[in-house]
Order: structure tokens, then sequence, then C-alpha cells
């Protein structure tokens, strides 16, 4: 089996403690804990932050909420409070653009979330490892392409993140 070093390059102190810390939430399989409108924001939240400039910038409010229950309407006050925009002025090939306009139009839309909190859980840590470890584009461009007309299935979108788990991170989970 192909261990993480393979795959992206950990190199500051901040990817180190944040991909140790996903692991380990991966394992004890951490909760979400929060209402419908709570995950709604988070999860619009986690498939934006890869179109700022900073994405780092509420990656860092994530990772001082990561706990076996992460309370999403604290960590979303903290996100809101960063103000953060959706700018993809960075953007110089034509999938990141396409991506900055299909996550702007995602973070704006109401969306209708089906799945169980368990999926949710799945999809959260899934999605973190992923943009973390192996890749950001390939990983978002589906999931904004599968989500764009308002219906996010969980079930269908942790499955497409399982073909990303090319360390078996998720094999006991």
């Amino acid at each position: 089996m192909l261990n993480q070093e393979f795959f992206y390059p950990l190199f500051g102190w901040f990817d180190k403690d944040f991909f140790r810390n996903l692991q380990k939430a991966v394992k004890e399989k951490y909760r979400f804990i929060g209402n419908n409108d709570d995950k709604i924001f988070f999860l619009k939240s986690l498939l934006c932050f890869q179109m700022i400039k900073n994405y780092r910038i509420p990656l860092h409010a994530v990772r001082k909420y990561l706990k076996s229950e992460t309370d999403l309407e604290k960590l979303n006050k903290e996100i809101k409070s960063m103000d953060f925009k959706i700018d993809y002025s960075w953007a110089v090939w034509l999938r990141d653009k396409k991506m900055g306009r299909l996550a702007k139009k995602f973070f704006k839309s109401r969306i209708r979330m089906i799945g169980t909190d368990e999926e949710f859980n799945e999809f959260a840590l899934r999605y973190l490892i992923s943009i973390w470890l192996i890749d950001w584009e390939g990983p978002l461009y589906v999931l904004l392409q599968l989500t764009k007309k308002g219906i996010v299935n969980l079930h269908e979108l942790n499955d497409v993140l399982s073909m990303w788990d090319f360390t078996s991170i998720f094999n006991n989970y």
C-alpha cells in the first residue's frame, strides 16, 4: 500500500498538523453537530474554500474546532466573521475559472441535502482528506458538477470521493 508522502507534499507545520488531526478524526469517526442550516452552510463553505486566494485561513478555523463532536454553529460563526469571498481572480486555467463560477453559484444557491448524519460526517472528513492529501481540483470539479442543480446527495458524493482514497484511510470507516 502506498502511503501519504507519495501523493501530496505536506511541507509546513500547519499542513502536517492538520493532516494528523484529520487522520485521527477519521479513525475515531468525529461527528459534526448542528442543525440542517449549520450543515448546509458548512458544506457550502467547504466546497468554496479552495476558490479564495488564501484557502488556508478558513481551514485554521476548521482545525481549531475539529473535535470528536465539532460544533458547526460555533465553527460557522467564526467562518462568517472572516467574511471570505469567492475570488478566483488568481485562476489562469479555464477549468479553475469554471470551478470559480460553479462555486460562486453553489454558495449563493438554495440547496437540498439528502443523507444521514453519518453520511454528512463522512463527507466532511473525506473532502478535507481528499483536498489535503491527493488533489483539490479533481474532487472539487466533480462535486460542483454534481451539485449544480441544488441537490446534494451525500451518499453519491461520498462514493465519488472514495475514488480519491488511494491510501485507504477510510477502509475501516
